[in-house]
């Protein structure tokens, strides 16, 4: 059978990018894979138009890691993806109980990237779909997907590529207030979005951990605005719901 090189290359580019937890630069593909350089980078620039991996800049050089966009190349894929799964056993009676919208999103390039929504049938209709992207400043789980990173660096990138633009009256459209917004969530341990994306629409949402006390993703639930909403109350069934997601990745509730 006559194999395509250039495929074949691009798959054994994939599959050693994956295995980095931190990140590969040009040269270490070229060498770990004897591949020509000039043929790797063509390779890299094609995988990042495409969004299958992300470019970051780790100690003054380029390296390069998986993107989000690799996991959702197909829907089967995420389906086994762990996360997911087991995000789906507390966001769908979530979202019934509530007649609303819940999501699971990542932070991925400074952006918030969803992985999983559940509408009910009574539900307000949001646009936000299966690997679409929303911008940090604006959005609840934005918020508090950079609320918890601890990783300055990520955080760092994050603000300097967000446009901070108002989408409402209601938008926080600079960093010093965004980054009190912050402080905020880290001392009540959720996020709102209340009118700041969408005048109809207000959401809460809270930080999903693993086994090492990590931020992986974050879950929330969207509904109509209304005067009469308790969002404090709301809070506390999004924040349970994302802290049994955490226990079931390993994650130790710390004891007060």
């Amino acid at each position: 059978m006559k194999v395509n090189r250039t495929a074949l290359r691009t798959i054994e580019i994939l599959e050693y990018i994956a295995k980095s937890q931190d990140g590969v630069s040009l040269l270490e593909i070229a060498q770990a894979l004897d591949i020509p350089k000039s043929s790797v980078f063509d390779i890299l620039k094609t995988l990042l138009y495409k969004n299958m991996i992300v470019e970051n800049q780790v100690g003054g050089k380029i390296k390069y890691s998986m993107g989000i966009h690799s996991f959702i190349v197909g829907s089967h894929s995420l389906e086994r993806f762990d996360l997911v799964n087991i995000a789906k056993k507390y966001l769908i009676p979530l979202s019934k109980e509530f007649h609303a919208t819940t999501f699971l999103a990542v932070l991925d390039e400074g952006m918030v990237t969803y992985l999983y929504k559940c509408e009910s049938p009574k539900s307000q209709i949001t646009t936000a779909n299966l690997g679409s992207r929303k911008s940090i400043h604006c959005t609840a789980l934005g918020k508090v997907l950079m609320a918890f990173q601890k990783n300055e660096q990520i955080v760092n990138q994050a603000l300097q590529t967000t446009q901070f633009i108002a989408h409402t009256q209601y938008t926080i459209t600079s960093i010093p207030k965004y980054l009190q917004e912050l402080e905020k969530v880290k001392q009540q341990g959720y996020a709102v979005d209340n009118r700041e994306d969408t005048l109809s629409q207000i959401c809460v949402a809270a930080p999903i951990f693993n086994h090492n006390k990590k931020i992986i993703a974050a879950i929330s639930l969207v509904n109509s605005y209304s005067k009469q909403l308790d969002i404090e109350e709301l809070s506390k069934f999004v924040k349970n719901s994302a802290l049994q997601i955490s226990k079931e990745l390993g994650y130790v509730e710390e004891k007060i």
